[in-house]
């Protein structure tokens, strides 16, 4: 199956009030990534002498580097700033830090912005999710891949790592002529090579890779339990993609986690996600005050830390509830196959850009 070529209407510009302010935006970001190099730094130098506290450090250097990441979605936006071109930049310096390569990253999430709750355009830029009837379809060893895919130790554990670590640096991953894309991940790379080769050089290797793979574990594990929230929910909106609409996308089918003011503004408000989905423009520093002005605290999806965690729990949609549930049931051996359409292919990224009406 193709991708629709058709572009779906660009998001309205935001109104002055909700345009960033270009000092707090670089106040967020020179702070931000200052505290988390800070705090990378002390972890360092603090293994060298206490495991407990190097650890310690390292752990709330991963839950900085979770808001540093955030302030680069918002550049993927193009929201943190009023200028296309500064977005791009700070957004490609953030990129060194978080190993995730930016226009590459921005590619994949302006898609997934374009796609989200569309049962037919699945699989670019979110967590691959599966009907009841395309589960039951699968041979064994492919059910057993996605059991396993869907396991919490593999979308919280194994998984991030696995992405920001090894399969963001493969410029493989897209075609020839998305050149900007192909660029980020080479620099990406270069930064990331220039690092373990200054630390091979004059440091201690084995400290720094320690302290880094923890860092990353908790960054990316959090930012995945963060993503998962944001649409895996027991009621979701799947919907053909003649039905889909972007406001119900973002209302109805986006997550409103509610969190302590603390974790909210160390998330970067990325929470009230049916309110970003909405207006992507808005920066994240200003999406309260926007969810407050125009009366969408009864929106999105409300969900609890507790909630949060059951959304685990959750496998498969099944279409005929119109609800996610567990596995189905595994067909007997023997039984005839079921009549399911396959899994919807993604296509390719060149294409399904087209969807996106902020690529430009």
């Amino acid at each position: 199956m193709t991708a629709h070529p058709t572009p779906h209407t660009p998001h309205p510009a935001p109104t002055a009030r909700w345009q960033p302010r270009t000092t707090r935006s670089l106040l967020h970001v020179v702070g931000t990534a200052g505290a988390y190099l800070l705090l990378t730094a002390a972890s360092y130098v603090a293994l060298a002498r206490s495991m407990a506290l190097g650890l310690g450090l390292a752990v709330l250097a991963g839950i900085t580097l979770v808001r540093v990441f955030i302030l680069q979605h918002d550049c993927s936006h193009r929201s943190l700033f009023a200028r296309p071109s500064m977005n791009d930049r700070v957004g490609t310096w953030l990129g060194l830090l978080t190993l995730a390569p930016h226009a590459y990253w921005r590619a994949m999430h302006l898609v997934h912005h374009s796609t989200s709750g569309d049962l037919e355009r699945r699989g670019t830029g979110d967590i691959v999710t599966m009907t009841a009837d395309e589960y039951q379809a699968l041979r064994p060893v492919e059910r057993l891949r996605y059991r396993l895919y869907r396991h919490p130790a593999v979308l919280l554990g194994i998984g991030p790592v696995f992405q920001f670590m090894f399969r963001f640096r493969l410029p493989t991953l897209v075609a020839r002529s998305r050149v900007p894309e192909r660029r980020s991940i080479w620099v990406t790379n270069l930064a990331l090579v220039a690092v373990h080769g200054a630390f091979l050089a004059f440091g201690d290797w084995p400290r720094f890779v320690l302290m880094h793979l923890l860092i990353t574990q908790v960054a990316a594990g959090l930012g995945i339990w963060l993503f998962f929230v944001q649409h895996q929910v027991e009621e979701p909106y799947w919907v053909p993609h003649a039905r889909w609409t972007l406001k119900d996308s973002a209302l109805k089918g986006s997550s409103f986690l509610v969190l302590p003011r603390v974790l909210e503004w160390t998330f970067g408000a990325i929470n009230l996600h049916h309110v970003h989905h909405l207006k992507p423009q808005v920066p994240g520093y200003l999406l309260r005050d926007y969810m407050q002005q125009h009366d969408l605290e009864g929106h999105g999806v409300r969900l609890g830390l507790f909630e949060s965690l059951k959304a685990f729990r959750l496998k498969v949609y099944d279409a005929s509830q119109g609800r996610m549930t567990g596995f189905p049931p595994t067909p007997p051996r023997g039984a005839p196959a079921l009549l399911a359409a396959p899994a919807p292919s993604p296509g390719r990224l060149d294409r399904l850009l087209t969807l996106s009406g902020e690529e430009h």
